[in-house]
């Protein structure tokens, strides 16, 4: 149980720290907590989805992956996941949330 706290946690950071970097680039975007909080909530569904996916394409019947290649690409989907998830509900919360202009 404890290690899974630990994860969702290390999750959240990072989710957080990859939100903070997009927000800064986009040039319309200001980082604000809400920002962050709308790319975080994004990421989780998107990594969830990426994780099942791959490893139904990828892992063996027992769900693992056994060779370094395979480890590799599912943390680098893992992180294009993220990234695409967190990006795409910033995009749609901001349009869903910010006032008419």
């Amino acid at each position: 149980m404890l290690l899974a706290l630990i994860g969702l946690a290390f999750g959240v950071v990072m989710s957080s720290i990859l939100g903070a970097a997009v927000i800064v680039v986009h040039p319309r975007w200001k980082l604000t907590s809400t920002n962050i909080t709308l790319f975080v909530v994004g990421s989780f569904p998107a990594a969830i989805c990426s994780s099942l996916i791959y490893t139904w394409i990828f892992a063996d019947e027992n769900r693992r992956l056994h060779s370094s290649a395979a480890v590799i690409g599912y943390l680098v989907t893992l992180l294009v996941a993220i990234l695409l998830g967190g990006t795409l509900s910033t995009f749609i919360g901001r349009k869903l949330f910010s006032p008419s202009e």
